[in-house]
Order: structure tokens, then sequence, then C-alpha cells
């Protein structure tokens, strides 16, 4: 068996004189052939081989890699059978990486063993292919911005409950400034979807003329669900439809000194709603939302408050569809 050993550096020379005592019990023939330089690709220096293997009729082609942090690497090519075995002898961590002695010994003894394998039928090392295939490329690790909305976790697939707090705006076609009222609700979410229980208390609204001041209350009471229709990393948006009951507590007092007011009354009307409301995460596996909501309610039988005077019938309606409009805080299970 001949053996070609490449030397490059002048620590290859040295390489080359152990190898030599190494293999001196074996049958195999042992040349050196100088180079200038290595090959710039592995690729290059595995075809280098194989002319050397065919300029010289040799079976094995040994050389070195003298890396900058003190490693060294040996390769073993049988170009016959398109394969190489490589080894690391030594890195800068290493107790022998400060003995060159000791390298050249570790180093010969690689190639005996790898050539003892050899004679002895066993193949060497791994194909070509293997060393030079590029390796893939490390998964792309995905930056903020362009996280796809959809890497939120879904909506959970168990029943979870929510509840919530919020201030509401309503008009309702006579409040000089709306009807506002805190709200409140308690519900259950599964997947897509929540249903809750919805309550609005409201302040007193105030108007008035020369004849009467008049204050009302609004309140509402209902059921809602709601479905989410986009999802985002920190934001959701749901759309939902409602059923309910709309109350008006009326109480009227006297400014004109011949009207009298009629006692407080109260009316109840059945109402359907709509709702869009927007939920944001300070975090993503917050509990907590924040959320602003449009809407509106449609009253079955809107109310009207109407007296007389002197001069005629003074009444005052509310809308058949009353726009609305809120902000909430929530807390729901993720």
């Amino acid at each position: 068996m001949r053996v070609l050993v490449r030397t490059v550096a002048p620590v290859d020379e040295a390489f080359y004189e152990r190898t030599v005592g190494q293999v001196s019990d074996l049958p195999v023939e042992l040349r050196k052939v100088a180079d200038a330089e290595l090959e710039e690709t592995t690729t290059e220096r595995l075809a280098r081989a194989r002319e050397l293997a065919s300029d010289f009729e040799a079976t094995v082609v040994v050389w070195f890699e003298h890396q900058p942090n003190a490693n060294t690497r040996i390769f073993i090519a049988d170009p016959a059978h398109d394969r190489v075995l490589v080894r690391t002898v030594a890195s800068e961590s290493d107790a022998i990486a400060s003995s060159s002695s000791a390298m050249l010994e570790a180093s010969s003894l690689v190639v005996r063993t790898a050539l003892l394998a050899l004679d002895s039928g066993a193949p060497l090392g791994i194909p070509n292919d293997d060393l030079t295939r590029p390796a893939p490329a490390p998964p792309r690790e995905p930056d903020e911005a362009s996280t796809p909305a959809e890497q939120r976790s879904a909506p959970s697939a168990r029943w979870s409950p929510s509840f919530g707090a919020g201030w509401q705006l309503t008009l309702d076609g006579w409040s000089p400034a709306g009807a506002h009222a805190a709200t409140l609700d308690a519900g259950v979410c599964r997947n897509a979807w929540c249903a809750s229980l919805r309550g609005a208390f409201g302040l007193p609204s105030r108007s008035q003329d020369g004849n009467v001041a008049l204050e009302i209350s609004r309140h509402a009471a209902g059921v809602s669900i709601a479905r989410t229709v986009a999802r985002g990393e920190i934001w959701q948006i749901d759309l939902g439809a409602g059923a309910g009951v709309v109350v008006f507590r009326r109480s009227a007092s006297q400014l004109a000194a011949d009207f009298s007011p009629s006692p407080p009354a109260t009316h109840v009307s059945p109402a359907g709603s709509l709702d869009l409301r927007v939920y944001w995460w300070p975090t993503r596996t917050s509990p907590l939302q924040l959320g602003a909501s449009v809407g509106a309610d449609v009253l079955a039988t809107p109310p009207s408050f109407g007296y007389t005077t002197p001069s005629g019938f003074v009444e005052q309606r509310t809308w058949f569809i009353e726009p609305r409009g809120g902000v909430f805080v929530s807390l729901r299970a993720q």
C-alpha cells in the first residue's frame, strides 16, 4: 500500500518523520509530496488528492490543516473509493496542544490506526459528498416586526371566564351631553366565541326649559354572543350581537308656577344590540385586556316624555336607534 503525505508547513515535515516511525512495521510505502500551499476549499483538496493518487499510483493521501486557534486536523483520503477520514488531534484547550512532541505522536497514531483499519478491509471514514455537502442554514429567528399575527396563541379550546368593567356614552336623542353609564360584564369564552351577561348603570341626564326640569337615568341589562373576527399578537377584534332590556327612570321638577309635575315613572323597552369591540394586551401572555367598543341599541318601544302647558303640549322623544361607544378593562384567562 502506497501512502502519500502532503507537506506544506514546516511542522508537516516533523509530522511526516514521526509517521514514518509509527508505520515502519506495516506493509506500507510512505512518500512525501511537498506543496507550496493547500487549495482553498475541501472539494479542491479532495480533487488534488485524487490527482496525486493517480500520478503516484497511491492508495491513500494524507494532509494536515492547522487552524489559527491551535486546532490540528488530519485528512486521510481514499480516492479510489471517494472516502475520507477527518480527525481533530487537539484544540487549544487540550493538554497536548502545549506539547509539540505530544501533538506529533497523536497525529502519527491517527494515521497508523487508519491504515490498519484500511488494510483489514474496513471502509475509511465517510463518503466525500458527506464532507463537502453545504451545511443547512440555521433556522431564521422571526423578528418582532415580521412576526405574523397568527403567531399569537390561538384562542383556548376550553371554557375560560372573563370579567370586565368600563364606561360608555349613549346618544339617545334628547340628553344634551348623552347618557353616561358604568358598565359591568361577566362571561365565558371558548375558541373564538364568547357569551356574556352585561349591565349598564346610568347616571342621571338633565334637561330643562322654562316650565320643567326633566331628569332621566338610562340603565340596561342583557346577554351577548360575540365571535373573534380578527386577531394579532397583542390585539383582537370581536363582533357581537345581543338582546335585553333598556330601563328609563324619569322624574320631573317644577320650574313654572302654573306647572304641576307628574310622579316619577319607569319605562322598560326590549332592545337588540350590535357591538364591535377591540381588545389590546399589554403583553402576549397578560390576562389583562384594555379595549374600546362601538355599537348601537335598537329599542322596540322608545319612550317619549311630554307635558301640557298653557301654550300647548311639549314632547321629548328618544331615538329608535341609539349609538354608543365606550372603553373598558377586562380579565380573560388565556
